[in-house]
């Protein structure tokens, strides 16, 4: 649903492969997990030859299309695969100008904001392999503090 309300609201295309969030699917361990740009602290995506990326107010990532040449470095960079790309535009979560609609629409209320709020990816700036590796790598390390819950007898949706 997160994807689906996003790219609609970004392209008025009901596609996965336009949302600038997209959803990492462990079958083996039952973990579907939603992931975005987290404007991290780190930003090493934020390096780019042409110059076209640069910080907004809130401390999204900001493309400027008209510098862009689709090198696809910004992508390769995150540490996390949080950049999608489609034909030749990186897809950078905005926070959709402070108010994300996939966090509005999320049925279950797993997804959040906090404006402010600093994120470092510290632990994963030396992650390997393509972007949809990346993100299956970030998945599994934040789900096991939830599979240990689970484990243990905590639900934590109700």
């Amino acid at each position: 649903m997160c994807e689906v309300a996003c790219s609609a609201g970004h392209f008025g295309a009901v596609s996965p492969a336009l949302a600038r969030i997209r959803v990492a699917k462990l079958d083996e361990i039952g973990i579907d997990l939603a992931i975005a740009c987290f404007s991290c602290v780190e930003k090493p995506c934020i390096d780019c030859p042409t110059e076209a990326l640069s910080v907004g107010s809130r401390g999204e990532v900001l493309l400027d299309s008209d510098y862009c040449d689709a090198c696809g470095l910004c992508a390769e960079a995150c540490p996390v695969g949080a950049v999608g790309f489609y034909g030749d535009q990186p897809l950078f979560c905005d926070l959709c100008d402070g108010s994300p609609t996939c966090v509005e629409v999320c049925p279950s209320g797993a997804l959040s904001y906090e404006e402010g709020r600093e994120v470092s990816l510290a632990d994963f700036l030396d992650s390997e392999g393509s972007p949809g590796q990346r993100r299956a790598n970030f998945a599994a390390v934040q789900a096991e503090p939830l599979r240990r819950g689970w484990k243990e007898g905590r639900r934590v949706d109700s």
